[in-house]
């Protein structure tokens, strides 16, 4: 469904190609200023692709409605520093038209529920990528682009991540994921 034909950042990388089906994770594994985070950014449309060099479902991305099909998570979590938690909800609810109830229930989840009153500025580094992380439960994208994941989670929310992972794959979703740990059980890309 995602195909990336000949992309290139120089001096990062150059005519890098890959393909990613349902059912699929795709590790870009690499050290620190490899282009990782520059490549997914490229993916999601944060950075201008160069033309013909992304499709989805066969096709040339139009970064409008491509990325209604895509949930990106990266360094910054895109949470507002003076927002209570709960106003973050609400923020979310409107934005992007879901179930307060289904965020909610992501929030427990992930274990950041009875912080509702609490402004995510001053959670931990940890309560907010879990709060960050609460929409792959509640925004039914299909692919999930997704940089250094697992950055600030305790084991207990590297549990929570990994069985989301397998929800999603289990459900027809499509993950790219870059991280400096190797995993074989996933096909990778090294830059």
């Amino acid at each position: 469904m995602l195909d990336v034909r000949n992309i290139s950042f120089l001096p990062l990388f150059s005519n890098l190609s890959f393909s990613l089906a349902q059912r699929e994770i795709l590790l870009i594994h690499g050290t620190n200023g490899a282009g990782k985070s520059t490549l997914l950014r490229m993916i999601a449309g944060l950075i201008q692709p160069p033309p013909g060099t992304i499709f989805w479902k066969g096709k040339r991305i139009q970064l409008s409605t491509y990325q209604q099909n895509l949930l990106y998570s990266g360094h910054s979590l895109g949470l507002h520093p003076e927002a209570l938690l709960k106003d973050q909800v609400n923020l979310w609810h409107y934005h992007y038209r879901v179930e307060k109830k289904a965020i909610e229930e992501a929030l427990h989840i992930w274990g950041v529920a009875p912080l509702v009153n609490q402004k995510t500025q001053h959670l931990s580094q940890g309560q907010q990528k879990r709060l960050s992380l609460s929409r792959l439960h509640w925004l039914a994208r299909p692919l999930w682009i997704l940089d250094e994941p697992h950055t600030n989670l305790d084991s207990e929310g590297r549990k929570i991540f990994e069985d989301s992972l397998a929800h999603h794959i289990e459900n027809e979703g499509l993950i790219l994921l870059a991280s400096h740990e190797k995993r074989p059980e996933i096909r990778e890309i090294c830059l």
